[in-house]
C-alpha cells in the first residue's frame, strides 16, 4: 500500500514538473510570453508605421485581389503572376523601410521577424507586437 502511494505521488510530482517546465519553455523560448521577440524603439515603430501606411494598404488590397483571382472559376494565370510580383515588390519595400528604422517585420506571409511568429503563424494569432493591426 505504501509503495503504491509513493509511486502515485512520484508520478504526480513528475507530471506536475513536466507541465511546469513545458509552460516555462513556451513562455520564454517559443511562445508568446514576455521573452518573445525583440524590443523595439517606440518612435521607430511609429515612424515606420507612418511611412509605410500606403504600402501596407496597397499590400492588403493586392492580397485581396489575388485571393479573388484564385476564387474565379477560370483563373487568369498572367494576372495572378502580376499580382504575386507586385506583392513581393511591396513586401521588399516594407522590409527596406523596416531595415531603415531598425524594426523587425513579418506577417502577411512575409516570413521573418516577430510578426510572423516563431512558427510562421502570421498575423491573426494574438501575439504582442507594437505593429499589430497592419
Amino acid at each position: 500500500m505504501k509503495k503504491t502511494r509513493i509511486a502515485v505521488l512520484t508520478g504526480l510530482v513528475v507530471a506536475i514538473g513536466l507541465l511546469f517546465a513545458s509552460g516555462v519553455y513556451a513562455w520564454c523560448n517559443g511562445g508568446y510570453g514576455p521573452c518573445y521577440g525583440t524590443s523595439a524603439n517606440l518612435e521607430a515603430v511609429k515612424n515606420f508605421q507612418k511611412d509605410t501606411l500606403g504600402l501596407r494598404d496597397e499590400l492588403v488590397t493586392k492580397r485581396i485581389e489575388l485571393r479573388d483571382e484564385y476564387n474565379k472559376p477560370v483563373q487568369d494565370a498572367n494576372r495572378i503572376g502580376e499580382l504575386r510580383k507586385e506583392i513581393v515588390d511591396l513586401q521588399t519595400e516594407i522590409h527596406a523601410a523596416a531595415d531603415k528604422y531598425g524594426v523587425t517585420v513579418g506577417g502577411y506571409g512575409m516570413g521573418r521577424g516577430m510578426m510572423a511568429g516563431p512558427r510562421g503563424r502570421g498575423m491573426m494569432t494574438g501575439y504582442p507586437c507594437p505593429m499589430q493591426g497592419w
